[in-house]
């Protein structure tokens, strides 16, 4: 049987097999399928990064490994028989948004490989290792992330850029990032009231708000944990009645256990409060100060953590030491063995 995939020399007749042109169509409608970087050898440069088209929407011409914010996708998929689902499914290409005093962006930002023109498209590292600008406030930093209204990243001991290497000093420096995600699972909030959980003695879920330490030394809230107003906050997390996104107290998690009486350390191993030495001469006591629980006050700053639950949900926890309150009360007659 003929080979349906030989070359032909010239001045042969030009006869394809069926079985040849369909594999033909296959392997384009594989091509298309595959994402290029994928293709790539990694010996090559950009092989190691994800690159994206961007088009700049700041309003000003952005230099190379300027950083823009990732305010969307230029083709959207819209209403069904209105959008251009078909383009938004087969390449991802994002609106760059200049940084702004919001802070907005901060961990979503993609890093130009070449100069963009205002209103124009270039590419942009959006995932992985690649060089580029920071402006290094303190050697030790090894982190990046945007700053407001400047164009480059800005070190810090926190970001969603880690940096691998940079030239010595500070200022603005070459070096070599990793960019991904941006670490959300963990950040500072501001609790607000507590409800009571249902069946237990201590326990309860608490309302929180996303803030931030204001270390402006010429603001009013300098040294204070702070949450922007109005639109500036859009992004920013917070409770907001919802009961999914209400927070667990981990030193809480153990209080709804129920101790048996007489037994363990809170009977003394069986042996009676009046058998311990050091016991009161008049031994029972008829009323004793027992120490109570209360919920942590509207207003403390904890760092709160996305955790995955049992179910597969996800639910915020944080850790306090909650205030105690010793209350005068009778003491039981079992206590005494």
């Amino acid at each position: 049987m003929a080979d349906p995939f030989r070359k032909v020399r010239t001045g042969d007749p030009l006869r394809i097999p069926a079985r040849a042109y369909n594999a033909f169509i296959d392997a384009a409608h594989l091509a298309r399928r595959i994402d290029p970087d994928a293709l790539r050898d990694p010996a090559l440069p950009g092989a190691r990064e994800h690159l994206v088209p961007v088009r700049n929407d700041s309003g000003e011409d952005l230099p190379r490994f300027g950083i823009l914010g990732i305010a969307g996708p230029i083709i959207e998929p819209g209403p069904p028989g209105e959008g251009n689902e078909d383009e938004f499914k087969r390449r991802a290409a994002v609106i760059g948004a200049g940084i702004t005093a919001t802070d907005e962006y901060v961990g979503r930002f993609v890093v130009a490989r070449e100069p963009i023109a205002a209103d124009r498209i270039g590419w942009a590292v959006i995932r992985g290792v690649t060089p580029a600008i920071v402006n290094v406030i303190d050697e030790e930093h090894g982190h990046a992330d945007t700053y407001p209204d400047e164009q480059f990243l800005r070190s810090g001991f926190t970001g969603a850029a880690r940096i691998l290497w940079k030239e010595p000093g500070t200022g603005e420096l070459l070096a070599l990032v990793e960019m991904g995600p941006a670490d959300r699972d963990r950040f500072a909030a501001r609790l607000g009231a507590a409800t009571p959980i249902d069946g237990r003695t201590f326990g309860w879920l608490y309302e929180w708000e996303e803030v931030r330490l204001d270390a402006d030394p010429f603001s009013f809230s300098f040294g204070q944990y702070v949450r922007p107003g109005g639109s500036a906050a859009e992004g920013w997390l917070a409770s907001e009645g919802d009961p999914a996104k209400l927070a667990f107290n981990r030193y809480e998690a153990h209080l709804s256990v129920v101790h048996e009486q007489e037994g363990g350390t809170e009977g003394f191993a069986n042996g009676g409060a009046c058998l311990i030495p050091g016991a009161l001469e008049n031994c029972p006591p008829r009323r004793a100060a027992v120490p109570m629980l209360h919920p942590i006050p509207e207003g403390v700053v904890v760092e709160l953590r996305a955790e995955r639950t049992m179910l597969g949900e996800t639910r915020f926890v944080f850790e306090a030491l909650n205030p105690i309150v010793l209350c005068d009360m009778d003491v039981p007659e079992w206590w005494y063995g």
